[in-house]
């Protein structure tokens, strides 16, 4: 029965666009204004929005992309967070009880897409071996696969704020986190660990790794850089250090770590 509304969900949430949210406003909600009643309210109506609006998209995918099993198991996971969302949509905020269940429901949606992106890939795999290659409908599906991607990591953003907010725990390896915002990123910081990741892995795979250099231009006080590098094969020689004049300060910024790492 639950099954049978679906269709009827995904084309009412789906004509609402998804609320633009910015880091600033993430920020300020997860630092001083922090309410769970509040976080619950929204969220229970803005992720079926989102939810509908890129399960939609998958619908208009060729039926032979459709048909294939990882495709159609992405498509099950979907339907699933949506259906335990809908759960939540006439539930009362004041209750407690409500509200922890809540939670617990966006791990579980959190924990079940977290193969999403190895899992679509897969169907695209399976639809070019069945298919062959064909140019248009390659970048069409390339079209398709940015947005999707790109609405998996806003919902995925949502996901993590709440739960790291309100699920009653502190990570203590990052206490001043908000969610899993850091206020004060160092951006040199993660460069570096993005670097030693990806020299570990050439060092496996092609026996040698380019060395890296960073340097910081700190425009905010003005013209300066702080500079270091580390060799390929050997211990970093020299660390980043902070010139004397302020301009050369390390950069910080707010962000997500993981998202700034992945992207390097």
């Amino acid at each position: 029965a639950a099954l049978a509304g679906v269709p009827t969900y995904i084309e009412h949430f789906s004509k609402f666009s998804p609320s633009p949210l910015s880091m600033k406003q993430f920020l300020d909600f997860g630092s001083s204004n922090a309410c769970e009643k509040t976080s619950f309210a929204f969220l229970r109506q803005e992720l079926p929005v989102r939810l509908s609006n890129i399960m939609k998209e998958i619908n208009l995918l060729p039926d032979r992309v459709l048909r294939t099993p990882s495709v159609q198991l992405v498509q099950s996971w979907y339907v699933q967070s949506l259906l335990d969302i809908m759960e939540f949509l006439d539930r009362d905020p004041e209750d407690q009880a409500t509200l922890g269940q809540f939670t617990d429901a966006l791990v579980t949606i959190r924990n079940r897409h977290n193969d999403v992106v190895p899992t679509m890939a897969q169907g695209v795999i399976e639809y070019k071996e069945a298919y062959g290659d064909d140019p248009v409908s390659n970048q069409n599906i390339q079209y398709f696969l940015d947005r999707f991607y790109l609405s998996r990591i806003s919902i995925r953003m949502l996901l993590n704020q709440h739960t790291l907010l309100f699920d009653g725990s502190t990570n203590p390896a990052h206490p001043k986190h908000i969610g899993s915002i850091d206020p004060h990123c160092g951006v040199a910081n993660v460069v570096r660990d993005a670097y030693n990741m990806a020299k570990l892995l050439c060092d496996k795979y092609y026996m040698a790794s380019p060395e890296l250099e960073i340097e910081e231009v700190n425009g905010e006080a003005g013209a300066g850089a702080a500079r270091g590098r580390a060799g390929g094969w050997r211990r970093p020689t020299a660390p980043l250090l902070p010139a004397a004049n302020s301009s050369a300060q390390p950069i910080s910024i707010v962000y997500v770590p993981s998202h700034l790492y992945h992207m390097l």
